[in-house]
């Protein structure tokens, strides 16, 4: 009985012994979900906290620009701001400020109400508090008349923040309609089949 317990206890310190050597190695972590390396991230002292600042700051953006709010959009607005978001140019907070009257004229009688659906934003962390971003956005139209609503474009903003201090502000925005990618791409070419008798 000693022996049979002897050659038991032997057999399991092999089979641990066997076991430990073939582990495989322990797994690097999986990076988050916007591939930001940890060297790019400990170079720009980027962290969650600034994401999440980042995107209340597009957030408030377009829900300000979707309600006509313009004065507010400026909050949101590095001085030199440049871009083009749903065919308003963006050429500084200056030249957006004078504008403000203008662009809210266009659309004073509209019984429209623009709405902005963004999505899977991208953080790549730059060099001097820089931060690119790129999500998908959609807009609709909802028609105040009668409740209709229409998917009015789809496809991406790219742009770029920027930290002054402990706020982050856009410096780039622009708006990527998928429906160029149709006119550069996409041609239909017409071939008249041989009727058949």
């Amino acid at each position: 009985m000693f022996k049979i317990s002897l050659m038991i206890a032997a057999l399991v310190g092999s089979l641990a012994g066997l076991l430990s050597c073939n582990s495989s190695p322990k797994e690097k972590p999986l990076s988050d979900s916007n591939n930001i390396s940890t060297a790019s991230a400990a170079s720009t002292d980027f962290h969650y906290r600034d994401q999440r600042q980042i995107e209340k700051v597009i957030y408030g953006f377009c829900e300000n620009f979707d309600n006509g709010e313009l004065n507010k959009c400026v909050a949101y607005m590095d001085d030199n701001i440049r871009g083009e978001i749903d065919g308003v140019k963006l050429k500084g907070k200056q030249n957006w400020t004078a504008k403000i009257d203008s662009l809210l004229l266009s659309v004073h009688n509209s019984h429209y109400q623009q709405r902005h659906m963004i999505t899977n934003m991208q953080f790549t962390p730059g060099m001097n508090d820089t931060v690119k971003i790129s999500m998908y956005a959609s807009c609709l139209w909802t028609d105040l008349t009668n409740g209709q609503i229409q998917l009015m474009s789809v496809g991406y903003y790219k742009g770029k923040v920027v930290k002054k201090g402990d706020e982050w502000y856009i410096t780039v925005l622009n708006s990527l309609p998928d429906s160029r990618l149709v006119k550069q791409f996409y041609h239909d070419v017409r071939v008249d089949a041989p009727v058949l008798k």
